[in-house]
């Protein structure tokens, strides 16, 4: 079920990304780098506002819907509730900062259609309310036709927009917001337990919550920050076009591991209810060791094709971005292991000092992007994230097998991931030669290939991984 789910799941994130892609290469070539710069701007801005609304209430109600046997529609109520009222806040926050945030990135004269985000927020609040109910019962397929549906319908309205008015940015705006609306209507709620007696206090709710909402919030500020950062430290718009390119190309692998981290969520919650320590450590090792394998197989591909994928899909003028590519999808790849880390950390109720461990993290991440925008450019934020992530992973696995049983085979993962990284400078070192020698496209791909296959035969639970996976989508599994 966990493997089906999560192809479902990664099917409506490959929709997602590329819906995202086709949007976002129109975007570039049509607006050219400054103007697509301020799209990035801006959807950077909705996001940070969004971020207390699609994380903490959803994992919250998953959590309880896959653990336990609750009445639906009293939960959905509670949850409802819940939910509006964090929008109602976000909505009076932003009436109160989006101008002078407009101020500060000198974007003066898209002040009136900034506001369109707090039309957008209870929207996509409801949605992912019951994305969150979806989820928690295990409802994989439509859960991921509901993601599918509003990535189709936000791509198809924003171009119809940005074609009639010229306008990125109401494009996009409108776009996101009608997309949410109609695809509403597919996440319908059914309802069970009705004679349930178990009783889901309030206060057990919003504890939930809390935990998931801040520590999603922290994690999402890694996430989207950057483009901020950068012209909010004096980084040219041009430049922020560059960086948005090459972060759109890191992002597919971001959307890869939230399928991972959203499929494996409510079987981690289920397994650590029944106290299955055995099937649990099994299933997180798994898990993490596909994470750690995907993410060397992007850094290896975007470092060798990094300037093909740029040129051929946004066109020649980002090409000072090629550079940023491969590190920007190793730090995405950092980030989804502490994503991963952080819902067991959420599903075991663990008491919330890993939060604080969090923010320390992110106060080093601001300082070491503050301390070296000078001489990195932009290239300062995946080289900082890289460093906090992997010292938050550092500390997050140490707190998990102290106190849980030690789930985590941490002698496989350190010998996995010390052979990954060994062959992929060794793949780097050998494509520097034949480089010199054959075409560099060519040589990347035959280098590609051997490490594609010596990494498959080499890496046992890789191999159990993909030929299990080709047996379900052969219908030889369930």
């Amino acid at each position: 079920m966990l493997t089906k789910g999560i192809f479902q799941e990664t099917l409506s994130k490959v929709v997602l990304a590329v819906a995202g892609f086709v949007l976002n290469m129109i975007l570039a070539r049509e607006l050219e780098p400054a103007g697509f710069g301020v799209v990035g701007i801006i959807l950077s801005i909705m996001f940070v506002f969004e971020l207390f609304l699609t994380n903490g209430l959803r994992q919250a109600v998953s959590k309880i819907l896959s653990s336990q046997q609750v009445n639906t529609k009293k939960l959905w109520r509670q949850s409802f509730f819940i939910q509006m009222g964090f929008s109602l806040g976000l909505v009076l926050l932003g009436l109160l900062v989006l101008g002078k945030v407009a101020e500060w990135l000198q974007i003066e004269q898209y002040r009136n259609l900034l506001y369109l985000i707090l039309v957008i927020i209870p929207i996509k609040g409801l949605f992912f309310l019951n994305c969150g109910f979806l989820n928690g019962q295990f409802k994989y397929k439509q859960h991921a036709i509901a993601n599918s549906v509003y990535s189709i319908f936000r791509l198809a309205i924003a171009l119809v927009l940005l074609y009639t008015t010229g306008n990125g940015v109401l494009a996009v705006l409108v776009g996101t917001l009608a997309a949410f609306v109609l695809s509403l209507f597919f996440t319908k709620m059914e309802w069970t337990n009705n004679d349930s007696t178990v009783v889901v206090t309030n206060r057990y709710l919003l504890d939930l919550t809390w935990g998931a909402l801040v520590f999603y919030l922290l994690v999402n500020i890694f996430f989207n920050i950057d483009v901020l950062l950068l012209r909010g430290l004096g980084m040219t718009e041009a430049s922020v076009g560059f960086y948005k390119a090459s972060a759109n190309i890191g992002s597919l692998l971001y959307f890869l591991f939230i399928s991972v981290s959203q499929a494996s969520y409510p079987m981690i919650a289920r397994l650590f209810t029944r106290q299955a320590w055995d099937e649990l450590s099994s299933l997180v090792n798994k898990l993490f060791i596909s994470i750690y394998y995907t993410t060397a197989l992007a850094f290896l591909f975007t470092m060798l094709f990094s300037d093909v994928i740029i040129s051929v899909l946004f066109g020649k003028p980002y090409l000072p971005a090629t550079g940023v590519t491969p590190w920007y999808a190793l730090s995405i790849g950092m980030l989804s292991v502490i994503i991963m880390l952080g819902n067991m950390m959420i599903v075991f109720e663990h008491k919330k000092t890993y939060l604080y461990y969090l923010v320390g993290s992110l106060v080093l991440y601001l300082i070491m992007v503050v301390a070296l925008i000078g001489k990195l450019e932009i290239f300062t934020p995946p080289v900082a994230l890289i460093t906090v992530s992997i010292l938050i992973n550092i500390l997050f696995i140490a707190i998990i097998n102290r106190h849980y049983n030690r789930i985590f085979a941490v002698k496989t993962l350190l010998l996995i991931v010390g052979w990954l990284i060994l062959m992929t400078v060794v793949a780097l070192v050998i494509h520097h030669f034949l480089a010199s020698v054959i075409d560099p496209h060519l040589s990347g791909v035959l280098v590609f290939v051997a490490f594609s296959l010596v990494s498959l035969f080499t890496i046992r639970q890789v191999r159990e991984a993909v030929f299990n996976s080709v047996s379900v989508l052969m219908g030889k599994k369930k």
